[in-house]
């Protein structure tokens, strides 16, 4: 389960990385400007952090991870309809992107949080190494798919492809 949530959670983090070529043609965005909106994701991710971390602990890690999986795949899926937005886009996917940051922050802390309650002391090295391995696995099995998705059908389908199937 904590490897497929966090498969998620990378293709999610991944989807302007790819998208980001073809969207910054579409919308006539900087260089500058998507830098900005690529590092979006990273301020509201190290700001939530703490709070996170907080909210695991009080709310417990099921109900929060559920919750997040949620938001951050919602938010992934809306990125999608940017491009609607001419003349706000790239602050409207500044937000997005801010937002999908702030969701995802208590993802690997929740992790941490369910390897230390739910696996006996001796098996806690193997559940953790499974769950960190997921970050590179995302990269090779949704990246060449993203890409191929911008191909074929448009940055757009890129956000509301992996968002939508995130949410299932």
């Amino acid at each position: 389960m904590l490897f497929v949530v966090t498969t998620v959670n990378y293709a999610d983090r991944s989807t302007l990385s790819i998208a980001g070529d073809s969207m910054q043609k579409d919308l006539h965005i900087s260089s500058s400007e998507l830098g900005l909106l690529i590092s979006a994701f990273s301020w509201s991710y190290l700001i939530a952090q703490i709070p996170g971390g907080w909210l695991l602990d009080r709310f417990g890690s099921k109900k929060v991870c559920g919750i997040v999986l949620f938001l951050r795949s919602l938010f992934t899926m809306a990125q999608g309809a940017v491009g609607f937005f001419a003349g706000a886009a790239i602050v409207l996917m500044f937000v997005l992107r801010f937002v999908v940051g702030f969701a995802e922050a208590p993802s690997f802390p929740g992790n941490s949080r369910i390897v230390a309650a739910w696996f006996p002391t001796g098996e806690r090295g193997f559940a953790s190494a499974l769950f960190n391995s997921a970050q590179y696995f995302a990269t090779v099995a949704f990246a060449p798919l993203m890409g191929r998705l911008v191909t074929a059908m448009g940055w757009e389908h890129v956000f509301t492809v992996v968002g939508g199937w995130a949410s299932s």
